[in-house]
Formats: C-alpha cells, sequence, structure tokens
C-alpha cells in the first residue's frame, strides 16, 4: 500500500525542517570553536539534502508556495553559515580572504534573484522548474565549501569556492534561460546564442581565476588556477567557433546572433589582454591600439545599423579572432612551468615571448581594422 501525497508532504516538511535546524546547530558550534562537531553536522546536512531531493523528491511532490520557502529557508541558511566563517575567520586573522566574501556575496545575491523569479512565476500561475541540475550542482558545491573552509584545507578553499561561484552563475542563467523560453514571456533563445552569451556571463570568472590570489605577478598562480585560465580560453574558443557554425546548420541565423558574436568575442579578448597588462605580458600601447580598433569598428557597426545595414564579419576578421585566440592560448601555455621546460630553450627567450606574441596580435588586429574601413567606404560616405 502507498502513502497518500499528503503523508509524502507531511514527511518532507519535517525532513526539511530537521536539516534547517541541522544548519542552525552548524552556526552554534562555529561560533563556539566545535569545528569538527560543525563538519560532521554539514556531512549530516549532505546527507539529509541528498535524502529530500532524491528519495523523498519533495521538489517534484510539495506545493508550490511550500516548495519556495523551503528552498528559501535552505538557501538562507546557507548563506549564514558561509558568513559566519567569513567573520569568524575575519576575527581570529583580520586576514580572511576576498573570495570568500565574494562567495557569501553571491549566494545572498543568488537567494534574493531566486526569491523574485519564483514569486513572480507563481503570480502568473505557472509552476516552478523542477529539473533543476545546475541548482542541485551548485548547492552541492557550497555544502563540500564549507566543510572545506571548516576543516582548514588551504590548498583547495579557492579553488572549492570558484567553483561554487561558476555553478552560482551557471544554475542562475539556467533558471533565467528556463523561465524566458516560455513563449508567453519570450521567443526562446537558440542554441547558437546560449554559447555566444556564455562568452559574456564566464568572462568575469576569468578575471578571478587568473588573480585569484590578488598577486598581479600571474607566475606565481597555482598551476591548477593556470590550468583552469587555460580551459577557460579553449572554452570561449571552442563556443566562437561552434556558435556560428550551429546557427547556419540549425538555420537559426539571426539579427541578434550577427551582433552578439563579435560583441562577445571583443569582451572575452579585452578582458584577458587587460589580466596582460597587469601581470606584464603586455604594455599598455599595444592594448590600447587593439582596443582603438575594436570600438571604430563597432561604431562603424553601428553606423551601418542606423542606416537599416547589417555589416557583416570579413574573413580578415575572422582570421584576427582566430590568431587573437592563439596567441593567448600560446602565452598561457608557456606561463605553466612544466609545459615551458619540456620545450629546449623556451625558457631563455620567455622573457619576451608573451610581448612578441602580442606584438604580432596588435599587427594582424590593426591590419583588419583597415580592411573593414576600405570595405565599408559606401557606409561611411553616408555620414562624411
Amino acid at each position: 500500500m502507498t502513502d497518500s501525497p499528503s503523508n509524502i508532504r507531511l514527511r518532507s516538511r519535517i525532513w526539511s525542517v530537521l536539516r534547517a535546524i541541522v544548519f542552525v546547530c552548524v552556526i552554534a558550534f562555529i561560533w563556539l570553536g566545535m569545528t569538527k562537531t560543525a563538519i560532521a553536522l554539514v556531512v549530516a546536512a549532505l546527507a539529509m539534502g541528498w535524502v529530500s531531493q532524491y528519495k523523498l523528491k519533495f521538489l517534484e511532490i510539495e506545493k508550490p508556495y511550500y516548495k519556495l520557502w523551503l528552498t528559501i529557508v535552505d538557501g538562507f541558511l546557507s548563506f549564514v553559515v558561509m558568513t559566519s566563517i567569513f567573520v569568524r575567520d575575519l576575527i581570529k586573522s583580520e586576514d580572511a580572504e576576498i573570495i570568500l566574501g565574494v562567495g557569501c556575496a553571491f549566494l545572498l545575491a543568488r537567494l534574493i534573484a531566486f526569491t523574485l523569479f519564483s514569486l513572480g512565476v507563481l503570480r502568473e500561475g505557472k509552476q516552478l522548474s523542477n529539473k533543476r541540475r545546475w541548482s542541485k550542482l551548485a548547492n552541492l558545491a557550497v555544502t563540500i565549501t564549507m566543510g572545506v573552509y571548516l576543516l582548514n584545507l588551504e590548498h583547495y578553499q579557492q579553488i572549492c569556492m570558484v567553483t561554487s561561484i561558476l555553478l552560482m552563475v551557471a544554475s542562475t542563467v539556467a533558471y533565467a534561460y528556463w523561465y524566458y523560453r516560455d513563449p508567453a514571456h519570450r521567443k526562446p533563445l537558440s542554441i547558437a546564442s546560449q554559447l555566444t552569451m556564455s562568452r559574456i556571463v564566464l568572462t568575469p570568472f576569468f578575471l578571478w581565476v587568473f588573480f585569484y590570489d590578488n598577486d598581479l605577478d600571474y607566475s606565481n598562480n597555482s598551476i591548477v588556477f593556470k590550468a583552469l585560465a587555460l580551459i577557460m580560453v579553449l572554452g570561449f574558443m571552442l563556443t566562437d567557433f561552434l556558435d556560428g557554425k550551429l546557427a547556419r546548420a540549425m538555420g537559426e541565423v539571426s539579427t541578434l546572433g550577427k551582433y552578439l558574436d563579435p560583441f562577445s568575442d571583443k569582451i572575452s579578448n579585452m578582458t584577458i589582454f587587460m589580466c596582460f597588462i597587469a601581470t606584464g605580458y603586455a604594455p599598455v600601447w599595444m592594448v590600447a591600439l587593439i582596443y582603438f580598433r575594436e570600438s571604430s569598428v563597432e561604431t562603424l557597426r553601428t553606423l551601418a545599423a542606423s542606416e537599416g545595414m547589417i555589416m557583416p564579419a570579413r574573413r580578415s576578421g575572422k582570421w584576427k579572432t582566430a590568431l587573437q585566440g592563439i596567441g593567448i592560448v600560446a602565452i598561457l601555455l608557456g606561463a605553466i612551468d612544466p609545459i615551458r621546460a619540456l620545450i629546449p630553450g623556451f625558457e631563455s627567450i620567455w622573457g619576451m615571448f608573451p610581448t612578441a606574441v602580442m606584438g604580432v596580435i596588435t599587427a594582424i588586429t590593426l591590419i583588419s581594422g583597415v580592411d573593414y574601413f576600405v570595405s565599408s567606404k559606401h557606409i561611411l560616405k553616408k555620414f562624411v
């Protein structure tokens, strides 16, 4: 004989209340200095969350508003636990990690955004999404990060926190996309546009990965974060290659995509170049010339749009983007000590290598800009 839905919901609510009590106890034990007990309770909370989601399945059977407030309470307690760890470290050492404070801010921002979004959905008479895989991964990462900070595992703290922040952003974007893909709200974004948007969303996190230790000297960074920065850049290049291919293959070429693709390239690449300035890989004047070219071409594209014309990407622009990506990858690869040591004689030229690569990138970028202006004389004649 199976239980009625009301009995299952009752058990689920009791379980959620017990998990909330566990989190309250974790907060108390943090301030009492009973770290081991707090860690044991965090592990218990992790197990209880798994039971709640995959055994009791409260997200699938709970009433909408109960589901919302139970999720909000759970998220708020996670925020309070992380904030307690941050404040405790700040009081004890006056040198608490900035990334931990940033993580706490993201937890709070995510909670507020989720609350407002969900209330809007319910007021429209719609159902909340149950299959939030990114959200579940983010919650799991946050709970694991709590344990890592409580255990004071210094080598893993920043890695876990950056991972948690990335997953929180991914879950927020996924939730927003679920909402706006509803035809009643907006026309759904194509897969190609989603790939393009991913570069814009992830670009700020490249900054944190590049400077995760608050040291402008990139050579001092952990090899783990150097590898992560390289992987992110390769991801940017892959999505840049795929979005256009998919848009054409699936017949989803759009005006939004034509504008968004070059914009996302410029956002990601210029952010990386600014990081190179800070760490000494590129002189300011080179990046300034690259910025001058990019902004000039974008101005030209805007002028064309004002006349109802779309200025398509030229082959020189595509080569420019590809060579910029290759140059960035070459510099980031060279910055990884074990890889640099594999190439005979590379150590002796490494000091000038990043600047030389950036010089080539600057020259190709300027040549591409000249090509755009020469090919767009018919647009300029309308304004000169």
